[in-house]
């Protein structure tokens, strides 16, 4: 069982974030932040709170596992949508409280281009549902059809393109965990 602080600490290190700016959005000391990450201390309520509300997690992310120990549906009105635009729609499949793991349906216009993310393990694995997928990974061109499967497994770079006349779909799967 993943305890509390275990899960603060994999939040931080997702965001990005130092003990010091944990701190200063909290309120509370890095000293006691590193002892609650390390399972030293226990946090009050009204502390979990403080630290939830900077990550802007609910303060259930914290005990989900064991709210929840066999698993959590998703229901498709609750997933999270974003767009950039007309050309990309990202469609995320997880829970928030499944952090440590990204999984999400892209959906890439006619003409769209950019950047993938790129995961702090730079591990991905990107499956094309349907169209056509131009991609270059670390200098390397790479075409990519329906069915195909890229897995990431180095850092580096993904820059992808639909050259097609249709929209293409793909299923991107990328973890945190090393």
């Amino acid at each position: 069982m993943t305890t509390l602080g275990a899960r603060l600490r994999r939040l931080r290190r997702e965001r990005g974030c130092t003990l010091q700016e944990v701190s200063e959005g909290s309120g509370l000391t890095p000293s006691f932040l590193s002892r609650l990450e390390r399972g030293v201390v226990n946090i009050s309520v009204g502390n979990l709170r403080k630290v939830a509300a900077f990550f802007g997690v609910p303060i259930t992310f914290f005990f989900t596992e064991e709210l929840h120990p066999h698993g959590l549906v998703v229901r498709a009105d609750e997933r999270i949508v974003q767009e950039d635009g007309q050309e990309v729609r990202r469609v995320s499949l997880l829970p928030q409280e499944a952090a440590h793991l990204q999984a999400e349906i892209v959906s890439l216009a006619p003409g769209a281009a950019g950047t993938a993310p790129l995961t702090a393990s730079h591990r991905a694995l990107y499956y094309v549902l349907e169209g056509d997928l131009t991609c270059n990974l670390g200098g390397q061109a790479i075409r990519l059809g329906r069915g195909d499967v890229l897995y990431q497994r180095r850092p580096a770079a993904l820059h992808w393109s639909n050259e097609g006349s249709t929209a293409v779909l793909v299923v991107s799967l990328q973890s945190e965990e090393k």
